[in-house]
């Protein structure tokens, strides 16, 4: 039976639970609070500077910012540049209005989403932000979220809602309620609300198959090809996100799938990271300081490039082919992560993070909103995973991946065409004159 070791560390509690593929047993729902004082957002980044010529059709490859990207084939040449310029205009000449609130921005993933998304929405001719759309991290608080659902119907009337959710269960009444009583529907990403009131959600299936069972063979084959097995046991510490989300939840689901069939590998599971890079490095420094039989690092996702400076600090990073390399792996792809394994010492990281999941709900929304298009309830991220032998070709579903680029340089943002990964085509002014007559 395998053996399962929880270090005495305090493990920090966190009254929310997200959905994420899943969700948990749904709690008593409380009395809709009301409407907090919202924090204040980041700023929309500056327009991008590539000048453009009306009815110039610019692609990928026509952005300097993207040639070499374009040239190792990380970026498909061909994508348009802006290819929803106009797009977004009702046939009284009106444009569409846009809601898009995120449970934090306060994780690197759905930080450089809402980047990516304050810059698109004025290219494509929204305007700045405030009039037709808007973005907003809720720093991991209930009321934030749902007042922000309660706020923008009253003074935008959106045409449509777009979430990635603090709480998967307690959102249900407001979200019912922008649908079958206001009419307002709601799209939502990664984190999700669990109710039939939602059009569709986008996101990896975590707990498998594949979602973190694929990390987890990964990291088998990967401690196999080190010599250890049945005669050589090992030990692997899985650092967790938050228990009580239940995102968290179903990427240990996933990973276990797969190891516990694995007999020499023993499993110490640290205190919660929740979710950032410096609780990361703290914990990683202080497990692996008690543990030193440890051998590799299994990262929930989102801050997980912690555990580079957290081995740093205590004199154990090592390059990859060191004997004395501790494994490092991790359930996302932010750009520290891609960074350390370019430098050749971190071993993994998967394709998980905020922007190709915004991306496709974008997409999702506006074929089903604005094309009148039927779309299915649930599309699931491919799921791949990341090092030093294809991360200066992968592309991860047709985005070009965000880790590739400057940080919160969305001004070179080129959105996928989700026809192959997910079996719909990018949304066209020549679709809506087709389904709409205009």
């Amino acid at each position: 039976m395998k053996r399962f070791v929880v270090p005495l560390m305090a493990v920090a509690v966190v009254v929310i639970l997200v959905l994420a593929g899943c969700a948990g047993p749904a709690p008593t729902t409380p009395t809709t609070p009301t409407t907090p004082t919202t924090p204040t957002t980041p700023t929309t980044p500056t327009t991008p500077t590539t000048p453009t010529t009306p009815g110039e059709k610019l692609t990928a490859a026509d952005i300097p910012e993207l040639a070499d990207l374009v040239a190792r084939g990380q970026v498909d040449g061909d994508l348009e540049w802006n290819p929803w310029e106009g797009f977004f205009v009702k046939p009284d000449g009106s444009p569409y209005k846009i809601a898009y609130t995120c449970s934090t921005l306060e994780v690197e993933p759905m930080a450089q989403a809402v980047k990516m998304l304050e810059d698109w929405f004025p290219r494509v001719g929204l305007g700045e932000k405030g009039e037709n759309w808007t973005t907003f991290g809720a720093g991991f608080n209930l009321d934030y979220q749902i007042g922000f659902f309660e706020d923008m119907a009253a003074s935008m009337n959106p045409d449509w809602f777009m979430c990635h959710s603090v709480s998967a269960e307690l959102e249900i009444p407001v979200v019912e309620k922008m649908v079958y009583e206001l009419g307002i529907p709601v799209f939502t990403l990664d984190c999700g609300i669990d109710t039939a009131a939602v059009t569709s959600f986008i996101a990896h299936k975590f707990e498998g198959p594949g979602g973190t069972d694929i990390l987890g063979e990964w990291l088998v084959d990967e401690l196999e090809r080190r010599g250890y097995g049945p005669d050589n046991p090992c030990t692997v510490a899985e650092l967790w996100g938050m228990r009580e989300m239940a995102t968290a939840q179903l990427r240990s689901v996933g990973f276990h799938k797969v190891i516990d069939r694995v007999p020499w590998i023993t499993v110490i599971q640290t205190a919660d990271t929740n979710w950032a890079e410096e609780q990361t490095a703290t914990i990683t420094a202080d497990t692996v300081m008690a543990h030193p039989e440890i051998v590799a690092l299994f990262h929930h996702g989102c801050g997980g490039a912690g555990m580079v400076p957290g081995l740093e600090s205590i004199g154990l990073l090592k390059p990859l082919e060191d004997p004395e390399h501790i494994i490092i792996a991790s359930n996302d792809a932010e750009i520290a992560m891609w960074d350390s394994i370019i430098d050749g010492v971190a071993d993994t990281c998967s394709s998980h993070g905020g922007v190709e999941p915004t991306d496709v709900c974008l997409q999702v929304a506006m074929t089903n909103v604005i094309l009148g298009q039927p779309v299915e309830s649930f599309y699931q991220c491919p799921f791949l995973m990341i090092d030093k032998s294809n991360i200066d070709t992968i592309q991860i579903g047709g985005v070009p991946p965000y880790p590739g680029l400057p940080r919160g340089r969305w001004d070179v943002w080129v959105p996928c065409n989700p026809e192959e990964a997910y079996g719909f085509p990018q949304p066209s002014l020549e679709m809506r004159m087709t389904y709409q007559g205009y």
